[in-house]
């Protein structure tokens, strides 16, 4: 017998938790938590925001997925946790944005980045690429490539040093995008920011703890969902998801919350979800045109302090000669984005090291290899007053991509794909795009929306959207029948 609900969320990430918490909530609601039920595959909640809590041996938490605050001018889960009293910025919160520390393989020290004025070169670069694509039939060409584009037409400006250091300072994205800058869009690259980044040092299970506390018995994790039979237009039939153990839910309205990365599966593949009927051409080819990326993070834990603790971050740039791309992670190939811990948290000797796809994928799957693949680049970071740097007492590597229910991070653009064109159909809002702004299969997560895409903030608004829609349909239904 199926269990009958109003409403079937899939996915207990931070999307599926907002819209459950926010149908369960909202003034008047209709829905009680027993007509909301979030049918979540893993046998946790949280999707990508994991907030370790037992692997340090510094008595340490990490983020290993989010953990930051962005567009902090304009960020919804900010917003609401300060004004709940959930979040105090100065005590809970880190603004890590100090001026960067630059290090490359061939000086030693501290790259003088100010003097050089590399970074006004850099925002030239990034300014470039703006104007370059302000012209729609400017064709999408690779990052790499773009940067190039620039380096040609404006060495009359450049002094030797820019020239040889920005291009390697703008693989920066990658740290964002999770993946390279040989498969990245040089067209979508650059992303517009709206506030600075405020580093969470409560850890973002604060925020899932929250919602849990409303939405929790409305959870059951362990249920991966295999089917979904939507019903046609012209049916009286009940949306139906089927999950891997044989449980059926019949529910008026569906959420779909699962990752980009699970929706470009084949019906076939163990983890994919057959769909019945199809999805329309357009919403499944809007998909497939968009990558996901892999950000990781490693996290090396030391006895001491060895790195000037007055910074706090640093970055270690490529090797202006390194061929990557070709399948391999060696040292001074890809750039690597350091958060000093100890800036963050007084007294804890420890650094967060963000990675990028291919090195993301191939240290998860060989956790003891980060330490030997990062040494020699983490070694540039030695202030003169440390002799010999430490091995590490304890290295945390994550493993987004070897999760088959995350398989990476989030949606990231290479070239020739369209991240426009899969918001327009997943979110809803339009009436001819995907199942149309009428259905009552809706879809959040961070690659259903375009402001906070890839982030937090992102995911949690999409999840509100759905469930604000929801209502309003659900009133209207109500209101017609009088």
């Amino acid at each position: 017998m199926p269990h009958n609900v109003r409403v079937c969320i899939i996915g207990a990430g931070v999307a599926g938790l907002k819209a459950a918490h926010t149908l369960l909530t909202a003034p008047n609601t209709p829905f009680g938590s027993t007509d909301v039920v979030v049918v979540e595959a893993q046998h946790r909640v949280g999707g990508r925001i994991k907030t370790d809590t037992t692997r340090s041996k510094l008595g340490a938490q990490y983020d290993l997925g989010a953990s930051w605050f962005h567009d902090a001018l304009n960020n919804s889960v900010l917003r609401e946790c300060v004004a709940d009293g959930s979040f105090d910025v100065r005590s809970d919160g880190y603004f890590d944005d100090k001026t960067i520390a630059y290090y490359v393989l061939e000086v030693s020290g501290r790259l003088d980045a100010e003097e050089m004025k590399l970074r006004q070169v850099v925002e030239d670069i990034e300014s470039f690429i703006e104007i370059y694509y302000a012209n729609h039939d400017s064709p999408d060409m690779l990052l790499r490539d773009v940067v190039g584009l620039y380096m040609e037409q404006q060495q009359a400006f450049l002094s030797e040093e820019q020239i040889n250091y920005c291009s390697r300072m703008v693989r920066y994205l990658e740290l964002w995008h999770g993946i390279d800058h040989v498969h990245m869009s040089g067209k979508y690259a650059v992303m517009s920011h709206q506030g600075r980044n405020l580093y969470n040092r409560k850890g973002f299970s604060h925020l899932i703890n929250l919602l849990m506390q409303t939405v929790g018995p409305s959870v059951l994790t362990g249920r991966p969902v295999k089917r979904i039979q939507r019903k046609s237009r012209g049916t009286s039939l009940r949306h139906i998801a089927e999950t891997a153990d044989g449980s059926v839910f019949s529910a008026d309205y569906l959420v779909v919350t699962v990752p980009h990365s699970v929706l470009t599966l084949d019906a076939g593949h163990e983890h994919g979800i057959t769909w019945e009927p199809p999805l329309p051409r357009s919403m499944t080819d809007s998909i497939l045109n968009m990558h996901f990326g892999a950000l990781g993070k490693v996290v090396l834990e030391f006895e001491s302090v060895w790195w000037d603790n007055n910074e706090d971050r640093f970055s270690i740039l490529a090797n202006g000669r390194a061929e990557c791309g070709s399948g391999s992670a060696k040292p001074f190939e890809y750039p690597l984005y350091v958060v000093n811990y100890a800036r963050i948290y007084a007294g804890t000797p420890s650094l967060v090291v963000l990675i990028q796809s291919p090195v993301t994928e191939h240290l998860e799957a060989n956790p003891h290899l980060a330490w030997p693949y990062m040494r020699s680049m983490l070694l540039k970071l030695k202030v003169p007053t440390c002799i010999t740097v430490p091995e590490p007492i304890n290295v945390i590597v994550t493993d987004w991509s070897l999760n088959p229910y995350s398989r990476g991070s989030y949606c990231a653009p290479h070239v020739g794909d369209d991240p426009i064109d899969e918001v327009v159909q997943l979110s809803g809002e339009q009436d001819l795009c995907g199942l149309g702004a009428g259905s009552t299969v809706r879809f959040a997560g961070e690659h259903t929306i375009s402001h906070g895409a890839g982030c937090v903030h992102g995911a949690f608004d999409s999840g509100e959207r759905a469930a604000r829609w929801i209502l309003a349909h659900n009133e209207s239904l109500n209101a017609a029948s009088l």
